[in-house]
């Protein structure tokens, strides 16, 4: 098999490849207008307000690709069904790619620009979620995770379909709301989901005498609950988030214990899984503090500290360490985290605990230079990653398999 027909020969390949570009130009990006903060002389014209573009670049374009890419390939697997055809995910990667170019375009260049990326990525995600809706009707079963996933995808879509609203009409209010509505009501319980399924699953293939532990019901209420703090805050009842953020908080910590991630300590591809995924309670935990502190007080402590800890800590540690396995297992290498991907792994751990830090000492003199440290760490570890990483996904098995 040839490179030119070995990229296209699965989705999660060219999806993949798709999350990778967006990591590399667009922490680049962020990185620059960073810098420019600091030292006005280099700083990147901007004519679309940066921490929209920041939003939507994290939310949207960087986790959407690699969702796409991983439900395309075990969706139907999932439930028994007919794969992903070709025909459907080649142009859902062509419209990501071209999302991306007008997006960072626009950025520097236009208002326009940023919206018509805005657009056509918005027709990808709701492309996707029909292609998975699609997938569910052939299936011979249905499954719980594949509820969740497809529902939090639905809901992560109709959120950049608002943040395209928001742009159109110039709301601000709509700008802020819309990247939240997709973490909380999406991005969350799809995530949660994955981690529920595949986590044991992982473990248990890897150590010795394991018992997968994943009860239906951490789900759904993991599930409903953010639903309930996207409800909240859509109502403005925000005195009450504590006590939703407090419990998803328990229960992420609760799952994530009774995996037994101490028996994974040993094996890297494994524990790294792990790390990722404790970020979760401790972000939901930073948020359980701000809810408090605003329901007693009114004013909101610790900033964007929890939000960080979901996004870097959580959500980007994930993709690099789930996507390096399924990219070492679906290239016919072994399953097996060499230090160089270690590293990768490890510098976004400390891009996270910058970025969070930055957040909680609250001191104007180091704030943007833990800022700038955190998005050069994080890009830097994204970058090689990528660039490793991207050429497995772009040539064919070492193994002569297809796929």
């Amino acid at each position: 098999m040839t490179r030119w027909r070995a990229f296209p020969a699965a989705p999660h390949r060219m999806m993949f490849v798709a999350g990778m570009l967006t990591a590399t130009a667009g922490g680049l990006w962020w990185a620059a207008g960073l810098f420019g903060r600091l030292w006005p002389a280099v700083v990147l014209p901007a004519q679309a307000a940066p921490i929209w573009v920041h939003a939507w670049l994290m939310v949207f374009g960087l986790l959407g690709p690699f969702i796409f890419g991983f439900l395309f390939t075990t969706f139907p697997r999932w439930l028994s069904a007919s794969e992903v055809r070709r025909a459907v995910y080649v142009p859902t990667f062509a419209a990501l790619v071209t999302s991306l170019v007008l997006v960072l375009s626009g950025a520097m260049g236009g208002h326009g620009l940023f919206l018509a990326g805005v657009v056509i990525a918005c027709l990808a995600w709701l492309a996707a979620w029909a292609i998975l809706l699609a997938v569910m009707l052939r299936a011979q079963t249905i499954v719980s995770h594949a509820i969740v996933t497809a529902a939090g995808l639905g809901v992560a879509a109709l959120s950049q379909l608002a943040f395209a609203t928001g742009l159109w009409l110039g709301d601000a209010a709509v700008l802020h709301l819309a990247p939240r509505a997709a973490l909380w009501g999406g991005v969350l319980p799809l995530v949660y989901a994955v981690c529920h399924r595949m986590i044991p699953f992982f473990t248990q293939s890897a150590v010795p005498i394991y018992k997968a532990v994943r009860p239906t019901w951490w789900l759904v209420t993991f599930s409903m609950l953010c639903l309930v703090h996207l409800a909240l805050a859509l109502v403005g009842a925000y005195g009450w988030l504590w006590l939703v953020d407090g419990s998803l908080a328990a229960l992420a910590l609760y799952s994530g214990l009774r995996w037994q991630p101490l028996r994974a300590r040993k094996l890297p591809l494994l524990w790294t899984l792990y790390v990722a995924y404790f970020w979760l309670p401790l972000g939901l935990g930073l948020q359980f503090v701000a809810d408090a502190s605003f329901a007693l007080t009114g004013d909101w402590l610790l900033g964007r500290a929890p939000l960080h800890a979901l996004g870097i800590g959580f959500l980007s540690s994930l993709v690099l360490a789930m996507a390096s396995r399924v990219t070492l297992g679906h290239s016919g290498r072994r399953l097996v985290m060499d230090r160089f991907t270690l590293g990768c792994f490890l510098a976004l751990q400390v891009a996270a605990i910058l970025r969070v830090g930055s957040e909680l000492l609250s001191l104007p003199v180091v704030v943007l230079p833990l800022i700038l440290a955190s998005a050069l760490i994080w890009v830097t570890g994204m970058t090689l990653w990528s660039f490793r990483y991207g050429k497995m996904l772009a040539l064919p098995r070492i193994d002569g398999r297809p796929g």
